[in-house]
């Protein structure tokens, strides 16, 4: 079902005026007094572009259906109530928005690089609940996952160096960083099994390299520099294809209007010509026994016969196109509206969802950026390695976040780098823990445990001296009830300072004693030197019955083994 919010006089099941509606790149879901409907959101006129473009209206701001952001049937009334002259109508519609697809790493989410300019910048950006959100702000242009490792390449223009950065995630966060000296504006990035590939238009070149930023291999074209401005790489069985803008025998030859027409797809190894006649040519994908491509300067996406060299298909998308996504039913193409326009600055990218068979667009999704790179779909685990980046660490990210935020307050050497950890009052010794206990472990093993810490005072909680509050622990004989001495308990440090009536998850250490048998585990806080919590109050501690069992017998002498390939790590 599709949502109006419509002027127009006729209710549903009329559908209203098309030329009168306007839908908004987004979807949710909205409960009515029966049943939960699926709803795409729609609003009337020029009026409703001006909201939707500027998010001005409290009215419907309010009624959160701004961006496709849905509520209650009573939000989406209360409205219609707030807007003289609308009311909400029921329409069919083909189908839901699409933000994310099932892929063979489970639930995958579509991520788009933003190209970054001097107005809104670039990064990274995923497309949640409909709506593009960013993850970081480090200008970027190519993307390639291969299921375990997402590989990124940072935007730097050769002019201000010549060098180039990639990134290698996986679900912890970024795995190796490189940095290439020999390639400089790096615009794609391809796996091409354990080793990355990529594009340096600059130096008409596509180079291999090893994920510690070893060159492996390079094809280079002649001429000077950016002659031909290859930017774009696809493979198909075993053969590397590439796009490139023409080969213009000068530096940066094709620039302007001399690359209408000129582009080309070539076989990258070979340089044979496969289809000419393009326009900015990007983004090759070889899908349904044809050639797509971003047909750049053209402002739109083609389809090519690859043995006629001919283009059998073609869809205006209004816009600069580059950045391509696909999945069983959808086509997903970055629009760059003001790139090599008078408009530039002035209109944000979008990503058009076009429907794979009719090769008709479904939607349009607005990026809060000017310039759309590159198109991906990732999984749900390689998302939260994106999110982490180089937060792997999280002393050396905490220090750092430190030291930024006293330096915003302009305090540039301060005394202390932490608040101090003063010793609390009686009354203030209040937290909750909660984790999902083991009911069996073995004696001897260092447990890491996932729990959450909630500060229950009205104090702050914070691993600081003189007095630093912990997460630690007790053992106790389960069948005497008598607390297990002789070993000190493992400490571990709360992640950051933790506010009153504020909740944090963390990895704590727990480890078992070395003795056989049934015990009981208590989780709680410290605060050293001065007391335990679950001492002050038992409502304090969280604890459970364990299984203390022997270690299985092992071989003593050392293993050696060689080290498994990056890829199956």
């Amino acid at each position: 079902m599709k949502l109006a919010v419509s002027s127009g006089p006729s209710p549903y099941p009329g559908n209203p005026d098309p030329a009168n509606v306007v839908t908004f790149p987004g979807r949710g879901l909205v409960e009515n007094e029966t049943a939960n409907a699926e709803f795409d959101g729609v609003v009337p006129d020029a009026a409703a572009r001006e909201l939707h473009e500027t998010h001005a209206s409290e009215r419907i701001r309010n009624a959160r259906i701004i961006a496709g952001w849905f509520g209650s049937s009573i939000a989406i009334h209360a409205a219609a109530r707030h807007a003289p002259g609308w009311r909400c109508v029921a329409v069919p519609t083909e189908r839901r928005a699409m933000d994310s697809r099932d892929g063979d790493t489970g639930r995958q989410v579509l991520v788009a690089s933003a190209h970054g300019d001097g107005v809104t910048g670039g990064g990274l950006l995923a497309l949640e609940s409909s709506r593009f959100e960013w993850i970081d702000r480090i200008s970027s242009t190519g993307l390639a996952f291969d299921g375990l490792r997402v590989a990124r390449a940072f935007r730097c223009p050769p002019l201000d160096a010549q060098v180039s950065e990639i990134a290698v995630y996986d679900a912890r966060g970024i795995r190796t960083y490189a940095r290439l000296d020999d390639s400089a504006a790096v615009h794609d990035v391809r796996w091409d099994g354990a080793t990355f590939m990529v594009v340096s238009p600059w130096f008409n070149a596509v180079r291999w390299y090893t994920t510690g930023g070893d060159l492996v291999r390079e094809i280079r074209y002649p001429g000077p520099i950016d002659a031909w401005h290859i930017n774009c790489i696809e493979q198909r069985a075993g053969v590397w294809y590439a796009t490139v803008f023409g080969d213009s025998r000068a530096a940066r030859g094709w620039s302007g209007t001399l690359s209408y027409g000129a582009g080309k797809l070539v076989e990258l190894e070979s340089g044979r010509t496969i289809a000419q006649g393009l326009s900015g040519p990007h983004h090759p994908r070889w899908i349904d026994d044809l050639w797509l491509v971003c047909n750049s300067d053209a402002r739109e996406l083609v389809a090519i016969d690859e043995r006629s060299g001919r283009i059998v298909r073609r869809l205006d998308c209004g816009g600069w196109t580059r950045g391509f996504a696909y999945d069983d039913e959808y086509f997903y193409v970055g629009v760059s509206n003001g790139h090599r326009g008078p408009g530039y600055g002035r209109q944000n990218a979008s990503v058009l969802v076009i429907d794979r068979s009719a090769w008709k667009m479904i939607e349009t999704m607005r990026v809060p950026a000017l310039e759309v790179y590159d198109l991906i779909f990732v999984s749900q685990a390689l998302l939260g390695g994106l999110r982490r980046g180089f937060d792997v660490n999280p002393h050396r990210t905490g220090e750092f976040r430190q030291h930024r935020i006293l330096a915003e307050l302009g305090v540039d050497r301060p005394r202390t780098l932490w608040p101090t950890g003063d010793p609390l009052p009686w009354s203030d010794f209040r937290c909750t823990i909660a984790c999902a206990l083991p009911a069996q472990c073995i004696a001897g093993d260092m447990l890491e445990l996932t729990l959450s810490v909630t500060n229950g005072s009205r104090s702050f909680f914070s691993t600081a001296p003189p007095a630093p509050i912990y997460v630690s622990y007790k053992w106790f004989d389960g069948s005497d009830g008598n607390e297990v001495t002789g070993v000190r308990a493992q400490r571990s440090n709360l992640p950051r300072t933790l506010f009153p009536n504020e909740t944090v998850e963390m990895v704590a250490a727990v480890v078992v004693p070395a003795r056989i048998g049934p015990a009981i585990l208590r989780i709680t806080l410290i605060q050293e030197g001065v007391s335990w919590f679950d001492d002050q109050d038992m409502e304090n501690a969280l604890e459970a019955c364990v299984e203390i069992v022997t270690r299985a017998p092992v071989d003593p002498r050392p293993m050696v083994r060689a080290a498994e390939s990056e890829i199956g790590t």
